[in-house]
């Protein structure tokens, strides 16, 4: 049985490796985290790579679906029971320029038109930039979880207008609350549709202020 068993290992692990998921692999180069020094307060430092090159996400801009990426970072202080200091997020959209081979990157305010991929990339290393820092001496380390997902036109326009806090609870009428019954309806048509979604989350290493 021992024999049998030592003949039988590297088969096994071979196995093992094609289960394990490389997911979590592809996350930590895709988003990375770090801290800045004291110049700059400690704030994060996010760095993110090859995020909407992933094909299905190619796919759904190629076919004049906008992408939405939102970016969450959240301060932690080390504790007996760890704290949340303070978050902040970003959410910005990104589709195919209707006149070029370029793309459109806006925040609901502010629209650019890029020419390439690579600008966009350039572009949301810059968006992606928190003041995010600690007030207070202690231990701390930052998190972050990076959503990307396809949104149907419908969703861009209600990103639109909660970016610029345009959006109000639809709780005044029959009509209303009719247009927030229909955009679920569509939202979860589009989820059906399997278009793509992906998520990344990133932790920086402790520090000390």
């Amino acid at each position: 049985m021992t024999s049998f068993l030592r003949q039988a290992l590297p088969a096994l692990l071979l196995m093992l490796g094609a289960l394990v998921d490389p997911a979590p692999l592809r996350a930590q180069r895709t988003l990375v985290l770090g801290v800045a020094g004291p110049a700059q307060q400690w704030r994060p430092v996010v760095r993110v790579n090859g995020a909407l090159r992933d094909r299905a996400l190619r796919d759904a801009l190629a076919s004049g679906l906008p992408i939405r990426l939102h970016l969450r970072v959240e301060l932690w202080r080390k504790d007996v029971l760890d704290q949340l200091e303070g978050s902040q997020e970003v959410s910005l959209a990104v589709l195919r320029s209707a006149l070029d081979e370029g793309y459109v990157l806006e925040d609901g305010r502010v629209q650019r038109t890029l020419p390439s991929m690579g600008a966009v990339e350039a572009a949301l290393q810059v968006a992606f930039a928190p003041t995010l820092h600690p007030r207070k001496r202690g231990r701390f380390y930052y998190l972050a979880t990076l959503d990307v997902e396809t949104l149907s036109l419908s969703d861009l326009d209600d990103l639109r207008r909660w970016l610029r806090g345009e959006a109000r609870p639809a709780v005044a009428g029959e009509k209303e609350v009719r247009g927030v019954v229909q955009r679920g309806v569509r939202r979860i048509f589009v989820r059906m549709l399997g278009l793509p979604a992906r998520q990344w989350r990133a932790r920086s290493g402790g520090f000390g202020v």
